[in-house]
């Protein structure tokens, strides 16, 4: 016995919360008083009285029924409302950076808005006074990188020679100029990695 209280109590807090079933018990609550109250009505007014038991327990269902269908639709529109907000915010673009640019300028710019379709390299572009924002990693092949800072970039990584990248953002002979990368790995080339080492970063393969 004391099981199965112990595995129906379970079901009520895993399945639904205190308030959906506070919510279930107030509207059963509703819908049978409501037609218990329409019962009594039809069995003291003089229309209903003389129809006997059986009327007045038809008129009781009848507004029980009309009851729980009101509640029906207000619980469908609620969920059609939050359906529809939902899926509004979905389309909502969740950024203003459009990665397919050819420059940015004074924007904070999150590692997936420059996702581009298929191979990740944004070749030739210009980065200016910008804030580029991790967590992930983003290649560096090449390039010209003024006055640019790299903060909790942990220790930069030299690639191998003719290392083939997928699922990595790449900035190919990019021109980044008073920047800051923020939260980011960075993958470099050989030549980088002896620039971060003349400014005293730790470099990982080298």
């Amino acid at each position: 016995m004391l099981k199965k209280i112990s595995e129906w109590s379970g079901l009520f807090e895993s399945n639904l919360s205190a308030a959906e079933w506070a919510w279930r018990l107030v509207t059963l609550a509703v819908i049978a008083g409501g037609g218990t109250t329409a019962g009594l009505l039809a069995r003291g007014t003089e229309l209903f009285k003389a129809a006997g038991p059986l009327a007045w327990l038809v008129i009781g269902l009848c507004s029980a029924a009309t009851i729980a269908v009101i509640f029906f639709l207000v619980k469908l529109g609620y969920r059609q409302s939050a359906e529809a907000a939902y899926l509004q915010a979905l389309a909502q673009p969740r950024s203003k950076v459009n990665p397919l640019s050819e420059s940015f300028t004074d924007q904070i710019i999150y590692l997936p808005d420059l996702y581009l379709p298929r191979r990740q390299v944004h070749s030739n572009k210009q980065f200016k006074r910008c804030k580029l924002v991790g967590p992930g990693a983003i290649a560096m092949l090449g390039g010209s990188y003024i006055r640019t800072g790299f903060l909790e970039a942990g220790s930069p990584i030299v690639l191998p020679e003719n290392t083939l990248l997928s699922g990595v953002l790449v900035l190919d002979n990019c021109t980044v100029e008073d920047c800051e990368f923020i939260g980011i790995t960075l993958l470099i080339n050989k030549a980088a990695g002896e620039e971060f080492k003349k400014m005293g970063a730790p470099v990982v393969g080298m």
